[in-house]
């Protein structure tokens, strides 16, 4: 017996253009360049404009070309040194 699917059980293994960009955080154009630059995958039916982007080449692009960031301890604030006779904040003469 063949399993019937429908066309969005389909789908749900490919990424628009849209969402791919809303992925990434990029405009549509940058993922067009991308994938006029040979960078990602995709599919497109002859004569149709709509393209689509299988999500085992999404998970590929995210793991070659993204950086996971790391935590960074804060930094400890310089030490300021007070030279003897003066303030720490130098006074300023007001004349009116």
């Amino acid at each position: 017996m063949v399993e019937e699917r429908s066309a969005n059980e389909v789908e749900r293994g490919y990424f628009t253009q849209q969402e791919v960009a809303d992925l990434f955080r990029v405009a549509p154009a940058t993922v067009k360049n991308w994938r006029d630059a040979g960078l990602l995958e995709y599919l497109q039916a002859p004569g149709s404009s709509r393209v689509l982007y299988p999500k085992e080449a999404i998970e590929e692009f995210e793991r070659k070309f993204t950086k996971k960031a790391k935590a960074l301890e804060p930094k400890k604030p310089a030490e300021v040194r007070k030279t003897p006779g003066m303030s720490a904040r130098p006074q300023k003469e007001w004349r009116i």
